[in-house]
């Protein structure tokens, strides 16, 4: 006694083959696009403001310290592909004007091109020719307010 045996036919296997296909291309667009979530996620978490020490914003432009007589600062650092340090501190005008003078080319406060519009006195300076002596490109600094020779400060040592 002989049995017989049936098997699909081409167009059956065709079917099966799609159906495969389907489902393998299906399951890999979900990791896909889980992945991409999570890469989004990191991302983002990434570009949030974070408490910082501000002698890391002093460091970055290759000095030891914040101004002799700093007090009150507080600093935040942000970054991602480039990074960004910035605080505000309270100093004397001629505290901050001796620390500038430290910096290359002895930058020195002037009027114009501010950080922030209400700014009393301002100076960005260019630390991408020092080489790698320092880790930030530029330093801007912003007097916010000036009363009795004691100046509210912003700084912001970043990369491009």
């Amino acid at each position: 006694m002989s049995t017989s045996r049936r098997t699909l036919p081409w167009w059956g296997w065709a079917l099966v083959a799609v159906a495969v296909f389907v489902v393998i291309t299906v399951i890999g667009l979900i990791g896909l696009v889980g992945l991409l979530a999570t890469f989004d996620s990191d991302v983002r978490s990434s570009a949030e403001p974070t408490k910082a020490d501000c002698a890391d914003l002093a460091q970055s432009v290759g000095q030891s310290g914040l101004p002799t007589g700093t007090s009150a600062a507080t600093c935040t650092y942000l970054g991602f592909q480039d990074w960004r340090i910035e605080g505000t501190m309270t100093v004397s005008r001629a505290d901050l004007d001796a620390w500038l003078s430290q910096l290359p080319g002895a930058p020195v406060l002037g009027e114009a091109g501010s950080i922030d519009a209400d700014a009393v006195a301002c100076v960005q300076v260019d630390l991408t020719q020092v080489g790698d002596e320092v880790d930030a490109h530029y330093l801007d600094v912003a007097v916010l307010s000036q009363n009795d020779g004691v100046a509210e400060v912003l700084m912001a040592a970043f990369t491009t």
